[in-house]
């Protein structure tokens, strides 16, 4: 009885090898398989029979990869400098930057570069097959408006063993409403070495004018396949950039980068003496009372009760109150830092007093008429026009940088 059991059992064995390979499928290779292999990201198993398990690959997986210098070499060739800007300008040019990292933003721009490593793996975890897409989404935004839209780019890199990918590509976020996806949809397909530049993201946050605050993170949502045979839809998700959207600042509502520390810039070619003063203040001040710095930026305060009260102890408060200098035309004490600023408001007496003369040919001179040790501030003597335009040119400044009450920023001074 024995022996009719096992020969039942081989006869049943033969004729499932028969039915196998009359699929195209060895026996090893319908066994199930064991957990996914590991290091090569997040894998979909096969489908037994399928043309992709025919060529041998048990699983697709799909791996994140950090940007390399190799893949930023290939960004600044396809997306050149934008009119030959310097790098940081604008988002072309965030995307050409060399810093080895998946977001670089300024304020007002962003580009999120990613790389997706497509992967075929064996049922012995070895890999039979890749492709390499490296993804850019560049955005220059406006501060005066809640909407901005992603130019999307998408490179093909090496690939081994796989002639064609598909792509296809949409995003979300938070405390906005993000638009379609890409290619309306659908999706691109690019063999080895070839681009394609005509990909859109859009966002619309949902604050408006007076609403507080809001910060919109972006995230990014994948689908890439293999054009082979049967091919399996692996899916991948990144984060993307961080915006912050409000309803506070000037007569709209706006966003920025989040990640990137205001700038009001100053022009001295522009705003003379004022310029010229708040110059001196940063590089001649000890190294603890230097503000306006990167390291030591000074803070927006929009109260204006204590802005004139700040205003008065600078230039009007005994025992030293300001006095104005003959020499100087229409003369008027400004005092840095401002008296818009929380670190402002310094009883005059304390400051270095200066006077900043233009000599000529682009140049100037500054005149220390009251040096006191270890000052806290400069009370400097600057004409009238000069201090007038440069507070409104700060006011413009903090529109566009969209600086909240009580928020830093660093003061630039532009020759």
């Amino acid at each position: 009885m024995k022996h009719v059991i096992r020969l039942l059992a081989a006869m049943a064995s033969l004729a499932v090898t028969a039915a196998l390979l009359t699929l195209g499928v060895s026996p090893a290779a319908a066994a199930p398989l064991s957990a996914a292999p590991e290091g090569h990201g997040t894998c979909t198993a096969t489908t037994p029979g399928s043309g992709l398990a025919r060529q041998g690959a048990a699983w697709t997986c799909i791996k994140e990869r950090p940007v390399t210098a190799e893949d930023l070499a290939r960004i600044r060739v396809a997306a050149p400098l934008d009119g030959g800007g310097a790098p940081g300008d604008n988002s072309t040019a965030l995307c050409a930057s060399k810093k080895q990292q998946d977001v670089v933003s300024n304020r007002h721009a962003y580009c999120t570069r990613h790389n997706i490593v497509y992967v075929l793996v064996d049922r012995g975890g070895e890999t039979i097959g890749s492709a390499l897409l490296t993804i850019t989404a560049a955005s220059d935004t406006n501060p005066y408006s809640t909407r901005w839209q992603e130019r999307v780019s998408v490179y093909a890199g090496g690939y081994s063993n796989i002639s064609r990918m598909r792509l296809a590509l949409s995003s979300s976020c938070t405390e906005c409403i993000a638009g379609p996806p890409a290619w309306g949809g659908g999706s691109i397909e690019l063999g080895q070495g070839e681009e394609d530049h005509t990909g859109t993201l859009s966002y619309d946050s949902t604050v408006r004018g007076g609403g507080p605050r809001q910060r919109s993170q972006i995230a990014y949502q994948s689908q890439t396949e293999s054009s082979n045979a049967e091919p399996v839809i692996s899916y991948g998700q990144w984060a993307g950039p961080s915006l912050r959207c409000d309803g506070q600042v000037g007569g709209n509502p706006g966003c920025i980068v989040t990640e990137d520390l205001a700038r009001v810039t100053l022009s001295k070619s522009q705003f003379g003496a004022a310029a010229v003063a708040y110059e001196w203040a940063q590089n001649n001040l000890s190294d603890n009372n230097a503000m306006g710095t990167e390291k030591r930026p000074l803070t927006r305060d929009a109260d204006e009760p204590r802005e004139k009260s700040r205003r008065y102890y600078s230039c009007k408060a005994p025992p030293k109150p300001f006095v104005a200098d003959l020499t100087v035309v229409d003369d008027e004490c400004d005092e840095f830092p401002f008296a818009k600023t929380r670190q402002g408001g310094t009883l005059g007496s304390l400051c270095t007093e200066i006077i900043p003369r233009y000599v000529g040919g682009g140049a100037w001179r500054v005149d220390v008429v009251r040096g006191e040790p270890v000052a806290p501030c400069v009370r400097a003597h600057v004409p009238s026009n000069d201090n007038q335009n440069a507070g409104r040119e700060v006011g413009r400044e903090v529109q566009y940088e969209r600086i909240l009450d009580g928020e830093a920023y660093q003061v630039v001074i532009a020759p």
